[in-house]
Formats: C-alpha cells, sequence, structure tokens
C-alpha cells in the first residue's frame, strides 16, 4: 500500500510539473504576436478619357470649278465651286460670281443667297467657323455663316461685311432679319477673314480672326443645320468651312455624315 501511494504521490507531482511549465513558458493568448503586415498597396486612380473633338472640314478642292460642291445645296443664288489662286486651301472656294443685280433691286435690296448642308443632322452645341472674302458687290460685300437652321426663314446669322464695316450676330425670325449684336470691324474687299462662333446652350461667343467681338445669349432656336450666307450682289467666297462637335457621336450636338466633309486639308 504504502509502495502504490507513493507511485500515486510521484505521478502527481510530476504532472503537476509540467502543467506548471506549461503555464509558465507558454504565453497568454492576449500576448501572442500578430502576423506582421505588409505595406498597403497604393491604388491606382484611372483617369476619365477626355472626349476627342470630332472636327468635320469642308474646302471643296476636291469639287468641279462651275459646280456645286458634294454635301452642298443652294436655296437661293447662283452658288458655285471658284477657282482662287488667293484661297487659304487650293485651289478652289466655295461661293457666288458676278450677278444678282436686279434680284437686289427687285428685292429692296432685301435679298439674301443662301447655301446649306444637305445632311438632315440637326446641332446644337458646337464651334462652326470659315475663311470669308467678298471680292465684290455694286450693293453690298457681306457674307456670313448659318446655323441653327429649321428653314429658309427661321436661323442665326454670323455675318461681317462691307462697306458699312460691321460684324454682326443676327436671328432670321419668320423671314426677318432681328438684329442681336453688332460692332464695327474694318472689313475689306478681297481680304480673308476667320468668321467664327462657338454655341453652347443659348450662349453664343463670336470671333473675327480668332479675336473674341462679342458674346450674347438667345435661346429661341435650340438646334438645326448649318450653311452660309451673303445678301444682295456680294461676291461672297468661302473656304475651309469647319464644325468641331464636343460630344460623342450620336450626342445632341449632332453628326454629320462622313460623306459630307471634303478631307481636312
Amino acid at each position: 500500500m504504502k509502495t502504490g501511494n507513493s507511485w500515486l504521490r510521484t505521478a502527481a507531482v510530476v504532472a503537476a510539473g509540467i502543467v506548471v511549465t506549461v503555464l509558465v513558458v507558454s504565453p497568454a493568448a492576449h500576448s501572442k504576436q500578430k502576423k506582421k503586415q505588409g505595406p498597403t498597396p497604393t491604388v491606382t486612380v484611372t483617369p476619365t478619357a477626355t472626349p476627342t473633338p470630332e472636327v468635320h472640314v469642308w474646302n471643296f478642292d476636291q469639287d468641279k470649278a462651275g459646280a456645286v460642291p458634294s454635301g452642298w445645296k443652294p436655296l437661293e443664288g447662283d452658288w458655285q465651286v471658284i477657282a482662287d489662286p488667293s484661297a487659304p486651301s487650293k485651289p478652289n472656294t466655295f461661293g457666288l460670281p458676278p450677278g444678282r443685280l436686279l434680284k437686289s433691286l427687285t428685292s429692296a435690296l432685301e435679298y439674301y443667297p443662301m447655301a446649306i448642308q444637305t445632311d438632315p443632322t440637326e446641332y446644337s452645341d458646337f464651334t462652326l467657323e470659315t475663311q470669308f472674302k467678298s471680292a465684290g458687290g455694286r450693293f453690298d460685300c457681306s457674307g456670313g455663316l448659318i446655323f441653327r437652321f429649321v428653314d429658309d426663314k427661321n436661323f442665326y446669322l454670323l455675318s461681317a461685311g462691307c462697306p458699312s464695316d460691321y460684324f454682326a450676330l443676327s436671328r432670321m425670325t419668320n423671314g426677318q432679319i432681328v438684329p442681336l449684336k453688332q460692332n464695327v470691324v474694318p472689313t475689306d474687299k478681297d481680304t480673308w477673314y476667320r468668321l467664327k462662333v462657338t454655341v453652347q446652350g443659348g450662349h453664343f461667343m463670336c470671333y473675327d480672326d480668332d479675336k473674341m467681338i462679342f458674346d450674347f445669349d438667345d435661346s429661341k432656336i435650340a438646334k438645326g443645320k448649318i450653311g452660309l450666307w451673303a445678301r444682295d450682289d456680294s461676291q461672297a467666297q468661302f473656304d475651309d468651312v469647319k464644325i468641331t462637335l464636343l460630344s460623342p457621336a450620336g450626342g445632341d450636338s449632332g453628326t454629320p455624315a462622313a460623306s459630307a466633309a471634303s478631307p481636312s486639308p
């Protein structure tokens, strides 16, 4: 009996020693080392792509002199391709030869030759520009850009001309020209000028030779086609007609048919 008790006491002592050793050596649960974390990865932000402006240019250089260029339709006047060695992009321009004296007189000097783009697209927001000169005219030597054209009696017009040296933004409403804004800007015959208008909503910024002359707000016409304009017997000529759209194709700004645009110079 003594031997058995002695063995049990020895076993108990050994077991107790093992338990104490485990408790002393093993770290407490709350003191266990945390797994070392690597550096926080840097998030790369992909920039939003900037829309590429859509640009279309008509320079008339692939069209036959004396004919109406592809993609354009005269509404009034004898518009045609004119060979001109002074053209900004040689050899052709689009405009009006001498004539129309009788028509100007019978219209009480309120005769407006016009040509428009045949593409049915209606544009709202854009920049429209052209190179313009007038080779002469007994009654007038004006020319300009038509935009937001609804029909021949309703559209906007940016025009310049001599002999009155004017630069003007107008609205044709029901066949009557309504002046919106006008400045005195020297305009000579046989001199090329760049006319430009930037249209965004009801806000128009108007430029002559890349210098902003004025801006103006008007919202009577929201969208329409583009075209060219002259007055009475002005021998107006145009080259490098260009429209720049900032909206993607199919957006509110509209998109012209590719076949209507001549290659950019």
